[in-house]
């Protein structure tokens, strides 16, 4: 009879300690603390992104997303939303219905902090994402009716990754996880020899580092979402990138080569390999440092009308993806200055509809991608990760 009692007594005084707080012990509001929606909490694949203070996030955000940023952003994204097709697609002047684009698209909705059905763009990141998930052929490739002329590489791995970041937040796609898994299958089997990845899915061939680093990106993502990517494919992909920036001289010490003995000094190639080795949590990797700098030193020399006109800096929005990753997670001394030099050269190109536009006249990838960095400072996305 003791024992019951002492455990009833227990219960009582466990359910007292998770009872909430009476009305009139609550805390008074502070009338000077102000509501702040910059930041809210938000699922990639299976679990929390980001994992960083969200103190951090927000000091971050009010720093860099000036009334000025904030503006040329707004623009792009509108221009974003209004260029979706019917079918839930978008598309540009070279691929007019392209999952890459789509893919591209919802990242820069998502960026914001918008999800499928939830946000402004939820209705619009739906149809985007219903749309990907149509894409997908029997070999388990994501690819629309145009991909990429060198092949559907690029438009599988990304619309792969886009899928990757909306999975949690979509139950209402009962078949979302079993594509999710056979695209990673049709990734895994288009590992070339050398270890890498390039624009076509068959194993034969040469790798490049970008299409490589995107490829390690989405593997990462898939794996902390649960699915299975053997160690062995990352590691032979580690290998090729470790390969790519050995230096064969003293002058390539801070640089990448495109291809194992293709041509170095790119600055964005040189991100992309640093990306890729980010992936796989090589952050003091001995090459990190000096390609950093290099980088770093290449943007800061750079005078804005350069990055529309040097060969340096060709595919500049796209390059810039790789780029700001690397700033971003080398710390602020490296970020700051960086984004603001990138924002200032969009303020000088944005077009009166909000958009950007590439040396091949396509307006939506550069504009869908120029909107995800300029975001970068919120904090939702897993390629910003500190």
């Amino acid at each position: 009879m003791a024992d019951l009692l002492a455990r009833r007594a227990l219960v009582a005084v466990c359910g007292l300690a998770l009872m909430p707080a009476a009305y009139g012990q609550e805390k008074p509001p502070d009338p000077e603390k102000k509501p702040d929606d910059t930041v809210q909490r938000r699922v990639v694949g299976s679990i929390v992104f980001p994992p960083r203070n969200a103190q951090a996030r927000h000091t971050s955000a009010r720093g860099l997303l000036t009334p000025e940023v904030r503006d040329i952003t707004k623009k792009a994204l509108r221009y974003v939303r209004s260029s979706q097709q019917a079918d839930g697609s978008w598309g540009d002047r070279e691929y007019p219905k392209s999952s890459r684009t789509t893919a591209l698209s919802c990242m820069a909705l998502m960026a914001r902090g918008d999800l499928p059905r939830v946000g402004r763009a939820g209705k619009t990141l739906d149809k985007g994402i219903a749309f990907l998930l149509s894409c997908e052929k029997d070999n388990g490739l994501l690819v629309a009716q145009d991909t990429h002329k060198y092949g559907p590489m690029y438009d599988h791995v990304w619309a792969t990754l886009v899928l990757l970041q909306a999975y949690g937040n979509c139950p209402w796609y009962a078949d979302m996880r079993a594509k999710i898994s056979r695209a990673l299958q049709a990734i895994l089997r288009s590992q070339k020899a050398d270890g890498g990845w390039r624009y076509s899915v068959s194993p034969l061939g040469r790798s490049c580092v970008p299409v490589t680093a995107d490829v390690m990106t989405t593997l990462r993502l898939g794996r902390f979402s649960g699915f299975a990517v053997p160690e062995a494919a990352i590691s032979r992909a580690e290998a090729f990138i470790l390969r790519c920036g050995k230096p064969k001289r003293p002058e390539d010490v801070g640089t990448f080569s495109y291809r194992e003995s293709g041509e170095r000094g790119i600055p964005s190639v040189t991100a992309a390999g640093v990306v890729a080795l980010f992936s796989r949590g090589r952050y003091n990797h001995e090459y990190v440092r000096p390609s950093t700098d290099a980088i770093e030193y290449a943007y800061r020399r750079a005078h804005l009308d350069d990055f529309n006109i040097s060969v340096q800096f060709r595919e500049f929005h796209h390059g810039c993806y790789y780029v700001s990753q690397v700033m971003y997670i080398a710390g602020d001394k490296y970020w700051i200055p960086w984004y603001k030099k990138f924002a200032a050269a969009l303020k000088q190109t944005q077009a009166e509809d909000g958009s950007f536009r590439d040396r091949r006249g396509n307006k939506v990838s550069p504009t869908a991608i120029s909107a995800l960095i300029l975001q970068a400072p919120l904090g939702y996305m897993p390629q910003y990760l500190r």
